[in-house]
């Protein structure tokens, strides 16, 4: 099958879909408190069969998405629960559940839960996060599991601005990779980015637009042996 020569199970869900938007991925982001309702769809290397739907939604210190990956043959659904709070000031921790089902017609229909935890450092110009994911290494068999994954991320934001970000992360015991952008803000309503992934090796970029209480948002990625990859999603933030 197409789907599972190209992912192993919800490969897709071990790190941020993009280092510009990390902060979905990042329990302890959810501080400071905010509303916001994102929904969101994208294709994979261009293949129909590798469509992704999600939903997700920031109330105050508290966050909820669901995600499904697939087609009528091959199914991947994620419900994610998270909340967040304040340790001392400008430093909070948080942590989240994610139920998964992994379904395959008539062969499989299978559940496992996930476990998340993550740290965030905010002041005005540095913000330093770090997550570590599936920390309970979920099964759906003695073959199928997902394995530990973690990151550490440093950004700076410049006066002028300008956005600089850096991430060293990894899985198990596997040596770590990194993942940089650079983002620009000619405009208030406008927002460009250009990173680059070193494994696996691909470039990323993104373009968002802030009006008024609605975000438009597009991110890409171009993998140097599959392709590119597409994701758009429309917020509301008031």
């Amino acid at each position: 099958m197409l789907v599972i020569a190209l992912f192993a199970v919800f490969e897709s869900l071990l790190f941020p879909r993009s280092i510009f938007y990390e902060s979905q991925f990042n329990p302890a982001s959810l501080y400071p408190e905010k509303f916001e309702l994102i929904i969101g769809t994208g294709t994979h290397f261009g293949l129909s069969d590798l469509r992704t739907y999600t939903i997700h939604s920031e109330i105050k210190l508290y966050r909820i998405s669901a995600t499904s990956f697939g087609n009528d043959i091959y199914r991947e659904n994620t419900v994610n629960a998270g909340l967040s709070f304040p340790v001392v000031e400008k430093l909070a921790a948080g942590f989240s559940i994610a139920m998964y089902n992994y379904w395959v017609k008539d062969i499989y229909n299978r559940f496992t839960y996930s476990l998340k935890v993550g740290g965030m450092y905010r002041n005005n110009l540095l913000e330093i996060g770090g997550w570590v994911n599936n920390i309970n290494t979920p099964k759906f068999s003695d073959i199928d599991y997902l394995p530990p994954t973690y990151s550490l991320k440093l950004k700076y934001l410049t006066k002028t601005n300008f956005s600089f970000a850096f991430a060293i992360r990894g899985r198990e015991t596997d040596l770590p990779f990194y993942n940089v952008g650079l983002s620009y803000s000619p405009y208030k309503i406008i927002t460009f980015g250009a990173g680059v992934n070193t494994e696996p090796m691909y470039f990323e970029y993104m373009l968002r637009l802030d009006l008024g209480n609605f975000i438009l948002d597009y991110t890409g990625s171009n993998h140097r042996y599959l392709g590119l990859s597409h994701y758009f999603s429309i917020g509301f933030n008031p």
